[in-house]
């Protein structure tokens, strides 16, 4: 079984505006969407494309966290949210001129409820009684109301329970929970270098950083570069550089949670990594390219052209 773990779920209201948003102005949308976010939950909506069940895991609260549940479970998937009584689920605003392409919307992220120790601890639980084979995907960064170490309690108990743990967080979230071997990490080229304070744009530079993070305990590395693609790491050592297919991006939000969930999705099917490294990169092109959470035939469109690409029987 697979479960993804959102320490801080939200309802993404998105709103088209004829003109540019900007201080001062009344504008009236001429489209509006609210959809279900956060990284672990955009992760089960694509696994649940690809055929594959999780269950989404995470706090909510208040009439949002109604909504969210809702919105969550119209998608098809399995939920174990913990409400906590404190606030609400957090509500994020992207507004942007009607045709104006993601990268020139304005963002404006919400604040999450206040998580109690009790929470916590249930959530911690929950996430212990995984057992051997189940997958367990930890995403996104920890908001103030959480331990910053929590990926880490996460870890501890489920020591030796023979679980893959996969993460796909900040840099400093990875960097603390790679002695813990999780079965893969996921970042990309631009939160890696400014954590790494050096410049990693030549592809050389961005392998060996890879390879540092396999180096440091990590089983496999897969690193995003946008529209170029992403370079993976695997247990052997052999780097493998993707380029992405073309086209031009116009949402990109919920790409690279795409591209963890190709990646697990395929990884279920074959236990091989490298088709599983291939699929990571079609499924967060197919989202990049189309607006919301791809489609299994966006997806596989994709990966039937990398897999000529790369001529692997995947």
């Amino acid at each position: 079984m697979i479960f993804t773990v959102t320490p801080s779920p939200s309802l993404d209201l998105l709103m088209e505006m004829q003109q540019t948003p900007s201080l001062g102005k009344t504008l009236r949308a001429v489209k509006e969407e609210l959809r279900p976010g956060g990284k672990g939950i955009n992760i089960s909506i694509m696994l649940k494309h690809l055929g594959k069940t999780s269950t989404a895991l995470g706090f909510v609260a208040g009439f949002s966290g109604d909504e969210l549940m809702r919105l969550t479970m119209a998608e098809g998937i399995q939920t174990g949210f913990i409400r906590v009584r404190r606030g609400r689920t957090r509500i994020n605003l992207r507004l942007k001129a009607q045709g104006a392409l993601a990268c020139d919307e304005m963002r404006i992220n919400g604040l999450g409820p206040t998580v109690t120790a009790d929470d916590i601890s249930y959530l911690v639980r929950k996430v212990s009684s995984l057992s051997q084979g189940d997958c367990l995907v930890l995403a996104g960064a920890v908001p103030p109301s959480l331990p910053q170490d929590i990926y880490a309690t996460f870890f501890k108990a489920l020591e030796n329970k023979g679980v893959d743990v996969i993460v796909d967080a900040p840099p400093e979230l990875l960097q603390a929970v790679l002695r813990y071997h999780p079965f893969l990490v996921k970042t990309n080229l631009t939160e890696w270098q400014n954590f790494l304070g050096r410049d990693l744009s030549k592809l050389d530079a961005l392998v060996e950083a890879a390879q540092q993070l396999r180096q440091g305990g990590a089983l496999n590395v897969l690193i995003s570069m946008g529209a170029s693609g992403a370079v993976f790491v695997p247990l052997d050592g052999q780097a493998m550089v993707i380029n992405a297919p073309g086209g031009v991006a116009t949402d990109r939000t919920g790409a690279g949670d795409s591209m963890v969930a190709g990646f697990i999705a395929q990884y279920a099917s074959t236990h091989d990594v490298h088709s599983a490294a291939l699929m990571a990169v079609a499924a967060g092109s197919a989202t990049a390219l189309g607006q919301g959470i791809a489609s299994a035939t966006e997806v596989q469109t994709l990966f039937e052209e990398l897999k000529q690409t790369y001529a692997l029987e995947a």
